[in-house]
């Protein structure tokens, strides 16, 4: 199905769409959606992070994280329980 003209697999489902224009890979399936963009958000970070190495390295803000983290001591216990509910805890 992916040969015809206009036809294309999508990435995230495998299966075949009517491509709008040549730019459009994914289907517009709800959980193909989302795949979208987590992979969007991947690249995205990835090179943002690659732009700026040392960001979360500066003094100013370690005492900013310590600071939230402080404020907030229960976010990341309910934050792991709940990746854990979804499977995705170790």
């Amino acid at each position: 199905m992916a040969g015809a003209k206009g036809q294309k697999k999508c990435p995230a489902c495998g299966k075949g769409f009517r491509a709008r224009n040549r730019v459009h890979v994914y289907c517009s399936r709800e959980t193909c959606k989302a795949g979208r963009r987590s992979n969007y958000m991947k690249k995205y970070m990835s090179g943002w992070k690659r732009k700026h190495p040392n960001y979360w390295r500066t003094e100013r803000q370690k005492e900013y994280m310590k600071q939230w983290r402080d404020a907030h001591p229960a976010y990341f216990k309910g934050w792991r329980d709940k990746a854990k509910r979804r499977g995705k805890g170790k």
